[in-house]
């Protein structure tokens, strides 16, 4: 274990430099912003399995509550967490996730629709605002449609202070600096969310959104969720859902019309078992490859780049001590990168998760964890999935995208996201040879 200056340059960055050159585990920076950083399947494994009861969430991503709250299940410990995990599981059901999927075609086909071919457009940017506006739907139903796009320019500025470097966030008490207009941002997102939960505990009923789920959730012996709770919940998950999720599909966009043969083998995929017919459930569940591309992006850009929890305890990693009291750093980033997991890790290659390709491999335990791991894996990946291969399916056979910049580098802290969006000029689709 090593003590090493705090590198001026990407998290990303960072940390892999850290796993090279220190190894399964390294301390960084000093003071208040001392960190232990943990690498490896075994550090996954150890926080999200093995040792759980050993770390706490709440500290260690304390900047999140000035967007999500304190009730959020992001930053809850304990039984209170597991309480509310249990309450709103049930929301994220796999019927009811399935059932938003023609609430994303809808948003991404307007998008579509209003490009014009020879367009120069930030395609992350355009589709940021479908996902934005899908996950409020899918929260509340059409009842906030009509406000989904408040909502969410509400939710960028605290999004934006949530993305700054713990360097730099230091103004809690300063006025007129990022952390009021957060908090300005947040009161004005609240004042809509209350007034919709007020109105639905006049009038219960399901309206097969998530909304209506985390109203009505109740088990035996439980208190139902507070409004406090519900609005926790709710804002926690449109940050989270339309950030990570748009994060993903820029990356995997990029991936996909950068590299022609993945986009030639994409979309011949997708025309011979959908077709021109409208995209359902089971389709989405039948293109393998589509579903390799998705894994391959999220392998090498997974949104959520690294993880931190707090030592509550003195814990042994690696043949050292975590100390108590410690602030650590864990990061699925550089295990996604690691050549001694992933054969040829820099390249990308959708065929190492199909059964029966060549370079298919079942990568080991906690190797791959976009979505976290463990028993507090994010509630909402099956639906974040979901709308990355549709998204991609509905891209891939009604336009293509040219003149792509070379790889951005990766951007943020809370999620990661490629710089500088992905700027593509719109192109027709190449016409079909004919039979």
């Amino acid at each position: 274990m090593r003590l090493v200056p705090m590198a001026m340059r990407s998290a990303p960055a960072t940390l892999e430099h850290l796993h090279r050159t220190y190894g399964s585990m390294a301390l960084i920076g000093g003071g208040p912003q001392r960190y232990v950083c943990i690498f490896g399947p075994e550090a996954h494994q150890l926080v999200m399995a093995d040792r759980t009861d050993s770390f706490r969430w709440g500290e260690a991503l304390e900047p999140l509550v000035a967007i999500d709250g304190p009730t959020a299940i992001v930053v809850s410990d304990g039984d209170e967490h597991r309480r509310r995990r249990r309450l709103v599981q049930p929301a994220f059901g796999i019927k009811r996730i399935e059932g938003y999927l023609p609430i994303v075609l809808d948003e991404v086909g307007r998008v579509i629709d209003a490009w014009t071919p020879g367009q120069r457009t930030d395609v992350m940017a355009d589709l940021r605002h479908a996902v934005r506006r899908i996950v409020v739907r899918a929260l509340f139903g059409d009842g906030l449609r009509h406000r989904a796009d408040e909502i969410g320019e509400h939710l960028e500025v605290a999004i934006d202070y949530v993305n700054r470097s713990p360097l730099t966030r230091f103004d809690k008490d300063w006025p007129l600096l990022p952390y009021r207009r957060a908090m300005r941002a947040r009161r004005a997102v609240d004042e809509i969310v209350y007034a919709e939960i007020e109105t639905r505990r006049a009038h219960p009923s399901d309206e097969g959104d998530v909304l209506s789920a985390l109203i009505a959730a109740q088990e035996d012996g439980e208190h139902p969720l507070s409004d406090e709770e519900v609005r926790d919940q709710v804002v926690s998950l449109i940050a989270a859902g339309y950030d990570t999720t748009t994060a993903g599909v820029g990356w995997t966009i990029h991936a996909v019309f950068s590299r022609p043969e993945v986009r030639d083998r994409l979309r011949a995929e997708v025309r011979a078992v959908a077709g021109d017919d409208p995209l359902t459930v089971d389709v989405l569940g039948s293109l393998p490859y589509l579903a390799g591309v998705v894994s391959e992006s999220l392998r090498l850009w997974p949104p959520v780049a690294f993880g931190g929890r707090y030592a509550v305890e003195d814990v042994p990693f690696a043949g050292h001590v975590i100390p108590a009291r410690s602030t650590i750093v864990f990061s699925e980033y550089v295990t996604h990168r690691d050549p001694a997991l992933w054969p040829d890790p820099l390249t990308f290659d959708p065929e190492r998760w199909v059964e029966g390709s060549p370079t298919f491999r079942a990568p080991e335990p906690y190797a791959y964890i976009p979505f976290g791991g463990g028993y507090r894996r994010c509630i909402g990946f099956a639906l974040a999935t979901m709308e990355i291969k549709a998204i991609l399916v509905e891209l891939v056979r009604r336009v293509d995208l040219a003149d792509l910049d070379p790889e951005p580098a990766p951007t943020g802290i809370a999620t990661m996201s490629p710089k500088g969006g992905v700027p593509a000029t719109v192109r027709p689709l190449p016409v079909r040879p004919s039979s």
